[in-house]
């Protein structure tokens, strides 16, 4: 990437932010509860990153989400400090250096339970991440028309099309080849189309 005297990068001042200062084994014995106790902050900032293209317009966002980390673990350090370096300790000896949690399953469960009780923090669900959760962003829509997305927030469509119906079965005749028997089989339908 070329750079020209027009580009603006930010000053030192701007980019000077805390560290999160935990091993890797103790950021992922507490990654699931962190990213539930900083979910609107994590949001905020991928948000941001998405809207603007541009990572030096996402510094408040980012310096947010490193503060709330910051709080997470200092929260945890006052309330489940002997839980939680049993339950990282034991990742961070688990066999071959992989830091599964299959071996540290006890440990895991009197986190969680200490976690859930002292903190009221529990752990999120299999699954919680990957649903589709609605974020109100206070920050105003970016007025760039040459970035990537549409230029509007819009609220989502909860309207489900009608699937069709048999009648229209004939306008797609790709979906009658390689349906032979019941079965799909789509080295004969990639073959058909090639005909």
């Amino acid at each position: 990437m070329s750079f020209t005297h027009d580009l603006k990068l930010p000053t030192y001042e701007e980019l000077e932010c805390p560290v999160v200062n935990v091993s890797s084994a103790a950021l992922r014995a507490g990654s699931f509860h962190l990213a539930k106790y900083c979910d609107l902050q994590f949001k905020e900032f991928m948000l941001c990153r998405q809207e603007e293209q541009d990572p030096r317009k996402c510094l408040n966002e980012s310096k947010d989400v490193t503060l709330c980390s910051i709080d997470f673990f200092r929260r945890v350090r006052d309330t489940c400090n002997d839980t939680f370096t049993t339950f990282w300790t034991c990742l961070d000896n688990a066999r071959e250096g992989e830091m599964s949690f299959n071996y540290c399953k006890q440990e895991q469960r009197a986190f969680e339970q200490c976690a859930k009780d002292k903190m009221n923090l529990e752990r999120p669900e299999a699954g919680y991440f990957s649903m589709v959760r609605m974020h109100d962003s206070k920050r105003p829509i970016p007025s760039d028309p040459f970035r990537i997305g549409s230029v509007d927030r819009h609220p989502p469509k909860l309207d489900i099309p009608n699937p069709p119906s048999i009648s229209q079965a004939n306008e797609y005749p790709e979906a009658k080849l390689g349906m032979k028997f019941g079965q799909r089989k789509p080295w004969m339908f990639e073959s058909k189309l090639w005909d």
